[in-house]
């Protein structure tokens, strides 16, 4: 399984970081998307995502930054030629279907057929989906009432996505045991927040769920004015560390 970054940024403007989204790929092509934020299909031609291949989009919360590019997806589907057939699970918090009813109402007729192609997926706390050759479990965390946080499962390996969360309980169970663990790192160590991640508090997470390989993303313009991995450091986390950046590719490896 390949992990590509599309966007790392935020809803903050930024030269060389989009808002957030990530694909995930397997082995056999199959593709599946995790947040949308806007602007991120744009990205699919140079990273070889192919939107023909896409098996689910998963919405950890319905904050623009990781949701907006959904009805650019939805209207992806009816103008490619031919328009895409092939199945897709629209997964998302408590709300994503009255969520996506609502985009579909605001763009029609220009989306695609709900009742075709398309099936929409509420998932609450500790449910677990199989889309494709991918395995996932969610937690409800500490960002938003309903937000979400994601282990996925596939090829062998695993991820734990953070989504938008502050430190928790819940956090730490989807990153115990996974190969990769993807998780905000919205502020640096001088700022304290309950509903996201700092430096501090995503070593601390990365700590306490033992993990290996640690990949930090959704950087607020004031975390890149620190030394993000320095701080990461200091606050106690020695293993593998990787700075998310737009356009990254990392393979993900390892029984969990």
């Amino acid at each position: 399984m390949q992990l590509v970054v599309l966007g790392s940024g935020t809803t903050i403007p930024h030269a060389d970081r989009g808002c957030a989204a990530y694909a995930l790929v397997a082995n056999d092509g199959s593709i599946l998307l995790l947040d949308a934020g806007p602007g991120s299909s744009r990205r699919y031609p140079a990273l070889g995502i192919d939107p023909r291949r896409i098996v689910g989009i998963v919405n950890t919360h319905h904050h623009a930054d990781h949701c907006a590019e959904l009805p650019i997806l939805l209207f992806l589907r009816n103008v490619l030629d031919p328009p895409i057939e092939s199945s897709c699970v629209l997964a998302g918090p408590v709300g994503h279907r009255a969520f996506v009813a609502a985009l579909v109402s605001a763009f029609a007729p220009g989306l695609a057929d709900l009742s075709d192609t398309l099936r929409i997926d509420e998932l609450r706390d500790a449910d677990e989906r199989t889309f494709g050759p991918f395995r996932i479990r969610v937690r409800e965390i500490a960002h938003v009432p309903g937000a979400l946080g994601v282990r996925v499962d596939c090829d062998g390996a695993s991820i734990a996505f953070s989504g938008d969360s502050g430190p928790c309980d819940a956090l730490d169970a989807l990153c115990r045991g996974v190969s990769l663990a993807l998780l905000e790192c919205s502020y640096p160590a001088s700022r304290e927040s309950k509903n996201h991640l700092t430096t501090v508090t995503a070593a601390q997470t990365a700590i306490r769920g033992s993990v290996e390989r640690l990949v930090l993303t959704h950087f607020y313009p004031e975390c890149l004015e620190v030394d993000i991995a320095g701080e990461v450091r200091a606050a106690g986390y020695q293993r593998t560390l990787v700075l998310a950046s737009d356009g990254m590719r990392i393979r993900i490896e390892g029984a969990a």
